[in-house]
């Protein structure tokens, strides 16, 4: 083969400096090379450069499963935790993108859990929120020992009583603090995310409507938040074997998370309503506090004796974590019955487009007796806008009562007569119905397409 121009003298420049090197010999007869010897440094290259670009391959895969937001916070911070995957998922961030690590049994334990250490393999971006609970436990620490090892950025979100001279472990001054309560933290935490996930970003009014939301809601939670156990007011042991009920002692939890002697019925059922804490006798409960040193009852308020409040507060540290275990086993979140009821596929045909109707046109309150015409008048303005039939608005009351029986809502107006007129969805299933999976939707669409109306007109 001749080679002519500039590309011999390129190829000239090429083979001396593969001699240069030592990659090959070579004999010559005259000016052509008659000869060419590949010697052992040549291979050693080759094999080189053969591991390294399969190497490559292998870290880009890698880097291409990475697709996970993670979340790393202690279980008492949860409702921090939620508030974030909500501002997520509420601009457009994807839902099965966010992975928060308090997964049951993980806060109180050391060994990091499998799902943990898979989403942590995943995760382009480590958000940990940081809180004196935080630094407590053995298992946060360990994944933020994690997080500092990977070659991930990591976003550490301050509670008030965290700032860079008290932080501690591997997420220590080194990083700089985000918060919650501040728009420009904010911004920086969702375009990091946005970027890491490389998800189109939410117009302006979304982010802004998502973003005050969110400050809202932190700062409403700090307000009335739970202090941990060594904050400062009141580290006494108390004994409260005496509160025997667990009616007691989920209204105890009450008065002491609020701080308050003087508590009304109807706040306390709210309190229950919202959380989704089931089967607590409130009427029970205020007989036997009221006979406490000096506790009395009037016009539905409970006036806790003050001997046994001073008492129980200046215990509280030690008094909240026992009577929360009892709260937590009267708990019982709606999306997990969800989840579970979802699984085993017994959901009808019209649930499935009560379902519907509730995610697309973001449905919180259901009418009851009187106030079901407006419910009614709403589904049906859906099914014209979908070109439905009106299979769902014939059978609001039926899907209403099953939602009732499954307490996946709770009565939040009643009549003069006693008789709910009106449901609110629970909290936890409405979070995850408003950032459903692309599964449930996708079930959710061919439910609908069995009962679309093809109009003439």
């Amino acid at each position: 083969m001749r080679v002519k121009g500039g590309a011999r003298i390129k190829l000239d420049g090429i083979v001396r400096e593969l001699v240069r090197y030592d990659y090959i010999d070579i004999k010559w007869s005259g000016n052509m090379p008659y000869i060419v010897t590949l010697n052992n440094s040549a291979r050693a290259y080759i094999e080189q450069r053969t591991e390294y670009e399969g190497g490559a391959i292998q870290v880009s895969q890698n880097n291409n499963m990475r697709n996970k937001v993670f979340i790393s916070h202690r279980s008492i911070d949860k409702e921090i935790a939620d508030m974030l995957l909500d501002f997520f998922t509420g601009t457009a961030i994807p839902n099965e993108a966010i992975f928060c690590s308090s997964l049951p049994g993980n806060d109180v334990n050391e060994k990091i859990s499998a799902d943990v250490k898979d989403s942590l393999k995943k995760s382009v971006v480590n958000i940990a929120i940081l809180s004196r609970d935080y630094y407590k436990s053995a298992y946060c620490l360990n994944e933020a020992g994690i997080m500092w090892y990977e070659n991930v950025q990591v976003i550490p979100i301050a509670l008030p009583e965290i700032n860079s001279n008290n932080m501690q472990g591997f997420l220590n001054s080194e990083y700089k603090l985000r918060s919650l309560d501040c728009d420009t933290d904010i911004a920086y935490i969702y375009d990091t995310v946005t970027g890491a996930l490389s998800v189109p970003r939410a117009k302006t009014t979304i982010f802004t409507a998502e973003n005050k939301k969110l400050m809202a809601r932190y700062a409403e939670y700090i307000k009335h938040r739970e202090l941990s156990q060594d904050d400062g007011k009141g580290s006494n042991s108390i004994d409260i074997s005496e509160i025997t009920t667990d009616d007691e002692r989920i209204v105890l939890y009450y008065i002491l998370n609020k701080s308050i002697r003087k508590v009304d019925k109807a706040g306390i059922k709210k309190w229950l309503n919202e959380n989704e804490i089931y089967d607590v006798n409130i009427d029970n409960a205020f007989d036997l506090l009221s006979y406490a040193n000096g506790g009395k009852i009037n016009d539905d308020i409970l006036e806790f004796g003050m001997e046994s409040f001073r008492k129980y507060t200046s215990g509280r540290a030690s008094a909240l974590p026992i009577l929360k275990e009892c709260v937590d086993n009267h708990t019982k979140l709606a999306v997990d019955t969800f989840k579970r009821i979802w699984d085993s596929d017994p959901f009808d045909n019209f649930i499935m487009l009560f379902i519907a109707y509730i995610i697309e046109e973001r449905i919180s309150v259901f009418g009851d007796r009187w106030m079901a015409g407006e419910q009614i008048k709403s589904i049906e303005q859906w099914e014209g806008k979908n070109s439905l039939d009106s299979t769902l608005s014939s059978n609001y009351g039926r899907c209403l009562e099953f939602f009732v029986q499954n307490d996946f809502v709770y009565a939040s107006q009643w009549t003069e007569y006693g008789n709910a007129r009106e449901y609110t969805l629970c909290s936890s299933l409405q979070r995850y119905l408003y950032s459903s999976p692309k599964s449930i939707i996708d079930e959710l669409n061919k439910v609908k397409e069995m009962f679309f109306c093809d109009y003439p007109f």
